[in-house]
C-alpha cells in the first residue's frame, strides 16, 4: 500500500506544517489534477469507529457551507491509520504567526478582517453549524491580506479527547480562546463563535489574548473579572470587542451579522452601530442555539423575536372579532324585532360592509422608533402596519439594509401566519468545525 496515497487520489507532496492534533500536508489530487491540503489527524485523537464516523458526519456538514472567506472541504477519510481531512490549498500564513512577527494591526486592517470572519460565521451559523474553536491560529492570511477562516469539520469530533487535554492543563494555546461555556462544559452556539472572534479581535489590535493564563481555574477567574480594557485601541473598536467577550452568553451580540456590518460601519467611520451592540438589552431578546453532532438548518439567529409576540392577538384581530359579535347582536335583536333594526350598512345576506366611520382602525400604539432612522424606522413602520405590534429597534440595528429587509420579511410572515393560527417554529443547531489546508493551519 503507497502510504503516500490518500483514498487512491491524493498524493502527499511535501509536509507545510506540524502540530499536537495534526499535520497538514501539500497534495495533489490526481483525478482532478489540482492542489489541495490534506490534514492527517493524529489517528489517538479518534481511537474508535464512533468517533471516526462522528468526523465524517461533520465534514459532510462543514463541505455544505459556500462562503469566501471558508475553506472549503473536499473530501474526508476516516479508513486510513490517519483520519484525514482534504482542503481547499491557501497559500498564506496564520493570523497568530503576523502577530508574532509584526505586532498588532491598525484598528482598520482588524475591522475589515473581523468583519470578513463574522460574515463567514453568520452563514454558517444560519446553516446550523458552529465553528468552537475560533482563534487566531485558525484564521490565515493570503498575500492580499484577506482572511480565510479554517478548521471547520473537527472541533467536536476531538471535544472529548480535548477536555481530558484541558484537565490535565496539556491544551494551553486552544484554553486562551475558550468561551467561558465551553469551560465550564455548558451548551455551544452561535454566540460562542462570537467570544471567538472577540479573541482573535483582542490580539489583532493589542497583539495579546485578552486572559494571557495557563489554567483553566485561572481563566475562569478573569473571566468573571470581565474584558480587560484596551488602552491606545479606538473607544467604539474596544467597546465591541468587549462586547463578544462578555461573561454571559446572552449579554453578546444578537449574532454575527450584526457585529459584520457594526464592523464595516466602523471602517467607514461610524462608531454608532459598534457602540450600540454593547447597549443594555440589545441582546436581550436572542436567544443561542444548542450544538448538535448532526446539524440541521436553524432560522435566523434573531428568531426568538417572534416569541415576543407568542399568546397576544394582534390589535386589528381583537377589534374585528369585537365587531362581528356585534353584528350578530344586531342581526338576533332585528330578526326578534320583524327586521326594523337592521342598519342601512348590512346587506340582507347579513354581510357586514362597514361605513368609513365604522372600519376597524389600529391601536394607537406608537412604533417604539427612537433609536431608527431612516430607512430602518421605515421598516420598523411598516413591521406595525402589517403586524398591528410594535418591533423591537435592536433587531436591526447594526443590519446592512438588504438584510433588515430579509429580515422583516420573515417575521410579517409569521406574524400573519400568527393570526391565521397556523404559526410554524423549527429550528436545531449543529456544531462542526471545518479545516482549511495552507501554511500553518494547525
Amino acid at each position: 500500500m503507497d502510504e503516500q496515497l490518500i483514498l487512491d487520489r491524493y498524493r502527499l507532496i511535501e509536509r507545510i506544517a506540524s502540530g499536537g492534533s495534526a499535520e497538514v500536508w501539500r497534495a495533489r489530487d490526481e483525478q482532478l489534477d489540482r492542489l489541495v491540503a490534506v490534514k492527517r489527524l493524529h489517528p489517538h485523537l479518534l481511537p474508535d469507529d464512533l468517533s471516526r464516523q462522528r468526523l465524517a458526519a461533520e465534514a459532510r456538514a462543514a463541505a455544505s457551507l459556500a462562503h469566501p472567506v471558508i475553506v472549503g472541504i473536499y473530501d474526508v477519510d476516516v479508513d486510513g491509520e490517519w483520519p484525514a481531512l482534504v482542503m481547499e490549498l491557501v497559500d498564506g500564513e496564520p493570523l497568530s504567526a503576523r502577530i508574532s512577527r509584526e505586532g498588532p494591526l491598525s484598528g482598520r486592517d482588524a475591522a475589515v478582517i473581523g468583519a470578513d470572519l463574522a460574515d463567514a460565521l453568520y452563514h454558517a451559523h444560519r446553516q446550523g453549524v458552529v465553528h468552537r474553536d475560533v482563534k487566531p491560529g485558525n484564521v490565515l492570511l493570503d498575500p492580499n491580506g484577506r482572511a480565510r477562516l479554517v478548521d471547520f469539520g473537527i472541533a467536536h469530533s476531538l471535544a472529548e479527547t480535548s477536555a481530558r487535554l484541558t484537565q490535565a492543563g496539556s491544551v494551553v494555546g486552544t484554553l486562551r480562546a475558550m468561551a467561558p461555556e465551553q469551560l465550564a462544559g455548558g451548551e455551544i452556539g452561535p454566540r460562542t463563535d462570537l467570544y471567538g472572534l472577540g479573541v482573535v479581535l483582542h490580539e489583532a489590535l493589542t497583539g495579546a489574548p485578552p486572559y494571557p493564563v495557563t489554567s483553566p481555574l485561572a481563566l475562569a477567574d478573569a473571566q468573571r473579572a470581565g474584558p480587560p480594557p484596551m488602552p491606545g485601541v479606538d473607544e467604539a473598536l474596544a467597546t465591541l470587542v468587549r462586547a463578544c467577550l462578555t461573561h454571559r452568553v446572552d449579554d453578546r451580540p444578537i449574532h454575527a451579522g450584526a457585529v459584520a456590518a457594526a464592523l464595516r460601519a466602523w471602517a467607514d467611520g461610524d462608531p454608532a452601530p459598534a457602540l450600540a451592540l454593547a447597549s443594555p438589552g440589545a441582546a436581550s431578546n436572542a436567544t443561542t442555539a444548542v450544538t448538535r453532532v448532526a446539524p440541521v438548518p436553524v432560522p435566523p439567529p434573531v428568531e426568538p423575536a417572534a416569541a415576543h409576540r407568542a399568546g397576544r392577538r394582534s390589535p386589528v384581530s381583537v377589534l374585528l372579532m369585537l365587531l362581528a359579535l356585534g353584528l350578530i347582536l344586531v342581526m338576533a335583536a332585528a330578526a326578534l324585532l320583524g327586521g326594523d333594526l337592521l342598519p342601512a350598512a348590512v346587506e340582507p345576506t347579513g354581510t357586514a360592509r362597514p361605513t368609513a366611520t365604522e372600519r376597524p382602525t389600529r391601536a394607537p400604539t406608537p412604533v417604539p422608533t427612537t433609536r431608527l432612522t431612516g430607512w430602518q424606522a421605515e421598516l420598523a413602520e411598516k413591521y406595525f402596519e402589517d403586524c398591528g405590534t410594535a418591533m423591537d429597534p435592536s433587531l436591526i440595528e447594526g443590519m446592512r439594509k438588504k438584510e433588515a429587509e430579509d429580515l422583516i420579511k420573515e417575521l410579517t410572515e409569521e406574524c400573519k401566519d400568527d393570526e391565521g393560527g397556523n404559526r410554524g417554529n423549527g429550528g436545531g443547531n449543529g456544531d462542526d468545525r471545518g479545516g482549511g489546508g495552507g501554511r500553518g493551519n494547525d
